[in-house]
């Protein structure tokens, strides 16, 4: 997978202490060193609570551009979830660990 636009979103930190956000943030930093994303913003949030979701939808917003729409072909979209065992631009025929996929064949 050649991902483009990466951002990765460091959820649930309203359930930990601060000291141990920031060290799984770091964490987040280390884990995806050499990989597709490294570079990525990591951004903490709580999507229950809100907190930094105006963040995530301004980078998206500003940072992201709208692809190319094409109205005339049926949708098409891989949809792969992976449990962090697997480093960001992992090929799909290599992802290992618990995984839920899905796909449709092309978007808008």
């Amino acid at each position: 997978m050649k991902l483009k636009h990466i951002i990765i979103l460091q959820n649930k930190v309203d359930l930990v202490q601060e000291s141990v956000a920031i060290n799984q943030h770091d964490a987040i930093h280390k884990f995806i060193q050499g990989t597709v994303a490294e570079g990525a913003p990591v951004i903490p949030v709580s999507a229950q609570l809100g907190y930094n979701i105006d963040v995530v939808c301004e980078y998206i917003i500003k940072r992201i551009p709208v692809p190319k729409r094409n109205f005339i072909s049926p949708p098409n979209m891989i949809i792969i979830r992976s449990f962090d065992v697997n480093k960001p631009g992992s090929e799909v025929d290599k992802i290992r660990g618990g995984v839920a996929s899905g796909s449709i064949l092309q978007v808008l």
